[in-house]
């Protein structure tokens, strides 16, 4: 499929998602429209299937893009789409094995197999420790449900081996990551200008599906964040890839009048622009460390002359200033009124610099030593998913609800930490052992774009996780699986750099 219908398939349901927000009555006979058709293309060709699980992934975060809902309970489409996709592969699976006596599945084969089977060790235990701990079943339930997304690994193997789901996978990431540049550059634009009461309804859709939030900063400036803006961070590398290759190719000569540098150069710039404006820090550092480790293994492993290298350098900063300039641009756009006296470098200098005092960093300092008491107690078995901690808060949120700010979860920023307290230290050392086979597995072979783009992933992934959490959820776990058969699908990879 191409990349224009992709993005056009993503525009018609986010505004049928918008259009449900605002006439709530239909939601649940369109979920179950959208439901039935799931089935209907999964029956008919399962890739078909994957498809839609990537493609969810990819821009709707928690998942509630579309979800069905009797009285408080709410069944997302994500959660819909992993069952269907399951079901589906496992009665073919098993109607094959019934027809030929054979185990056919391919991620037995894999060489990540055992790395991958001792972590599903680990979660199993997390979740028999959480129900002998006794903690709550409904914690139990969200903490460990999030985990069984691992389970997409054996027909994700199944189904993308060959260059045409891999070149279908690559067409829904770049029209996915499109939109969600649009997305999130409207998103600024729409919430730094007077759209009236139109802002508080597009605000409530957004909290409700999940697609991301939106938080006003110091200075007037509107924080757009979504969760699935960790993969812009992958497509940022794959843009620093690109310039690579184009400087290699040209020499650094006659490149800014180059129709070509010109249309990578604006792409790039707009993917900075996209993660300056969720202000995260912890996917600053994220993207820091995987353009540190790049460059560096550009430098000593790849035949990138000092001039190209200092070339690319200088047009990753560069890109990085004009970013800058484009949220500007688009904040002070005349039409409608721009809201008065919005400030973006207060805000980003502010994010960057205030690692205490501000109510989510604070926040996340107060709960370090109370998350560390809670390990010391079983640092070595772990104490199960479900495990809560009490601490006090600073966010906003827990303040109207509590004066003292005491507030009581399961789940954690500290994203290692919180493996550690749930399924122990070996299971925490396992997770660690089986990203790091990958990234070895990777770094051994002839240090091609796919090899470095796998390399600089993870170790960003690594980072990322350290204060925020994605490896015990969807997005993160999906990444995850992507980029283990994308390191074994070595028939497909791209031309080495070197």
């Amino acid at each position: 499929m191409s990349i224009k219908k992709i993005l056009l398939y993503i525009l018609f349901f986010e505004l049928l998602s918008l259009v449900i927000y605002f006439y709530p009555a239909i939601n649940n006979f369109v979920f179950l429209i959208i439901i039935l058709g799931i089935i209907a293309l999964s029956l008919k060709k399962i890739e078909y299937g994957l498809y839609l699980i990537v493609a969810e992934l990819l821009i709707s975060s928690k998942g509630y893009l579309f979800f069905f809902e009797y009285e408080g309970l709410k069944i997302s489409v994500r959660i819909s789409l992993w069952l269907i996709v399951m079901s589906i592969w496992l009665a073919k699976t098993l109607l094959e094995y019934f027809k030929t006596k054979k185990v056919n599945i391919t991620f037995l084969k894999s060489k990540f197999f055992y790395y991958f089977s001792t972590l599903f060790l680990f979660i199993i235990w997390g979740l028999i420790n959480g129900l002998l701990q006794k903690n709550e079943l409904s914690n139990v339930f969200f903490d460990f449900n999030g985990w069984l997304y691992f389970l997409l690994i054996f027909p994700a193997y199944d189904l993308i081996k060959g260059k045409t789901s891999i070149k279908d996978i690559i067409n829904i990431f770049i029209a996915c990551m499109s939109w969600l540049v649009f997305e999130t550059l409207f998103l600024l634009y729409f919430f730094s200008h007077n759209f009236y009461f139109l802002s508080n309804e597009v605000y409530r859709w957004i909290r409700t599906t999940g697609v991301g939030e939106i938080t006003q900063m110091s200075g007037g400036f509107s924080r757009i964040f979504f969760q699935s803006h960790l993969f812009i961070l992958l497509a940022i590398f794959i843009f620093i890839i690109a310039l690579v290759k184009f400087l290699k190719t040209t020499n650094g000569k006659s490149a800014f009048s180059n129709k070509q540098f010109i249309s990578l150069f604006l792409t790039g710039c707009l993917l900075f622009s996209t993660i300056i404006i969720t202000l995260s820090r912890s996917f600053w550092v994220g993207l820091a460390t995987g353009i540190a480790v790049m460059l560096v293994l550009l430098l000593i492993k790849t035949k990138l002359s000092v001039f190209n290298f200092i070339s690319l350098v200088s047009l990753i900063c560069l890109s990085v200033l004009t970013s800058g300039v484009i949220i500007i641009g688009i904040i002070k756009l005349p039409w409608p009124t721009p809201i008065t006296e919005i400030s973006a470098t207060s805000a980003i200098t502010q994010r960057m610099t205030q690692i205490t005092g501000e109510a989510g960093a604070s926040s996340r300092w107060l709960l370090l030593p109370e998350l560390w008491k809670g390990i010391k107690t079983s640092p070595i078995i772990g104490q199960g998913f479900g495990k809560t901690i009490t601490y006090t808060s600073q966010d906003p949120r827990v303040l109207e609800s509590s004066i003292s700010g005491q507030y009581t979860t399961h789940a954690f920023e500290w994203g290692w930490l919180d493996a550690w307290l749930k399924l122990g230290i070996f299971g925490l050392i396992a997770y660690l052992v089986l990203l790091t086979k990958i990234i070895i597995y990777s770094f051994k072979k002839t240090l091609d774009s796919t090899s470095l783009i796998i390399i600089v992933s993870l170790v960003c992934l690594l980072a990322l996780n350290m204060f925020s959490p994605y490896t015990n959820h969807p997005l993160g776990i999906g990444l995850i699986i992507f980029l283990a058969i994308l390191a074994e699908n070595s028939s497909y990879q791209q031309k080495a750099l070197a």
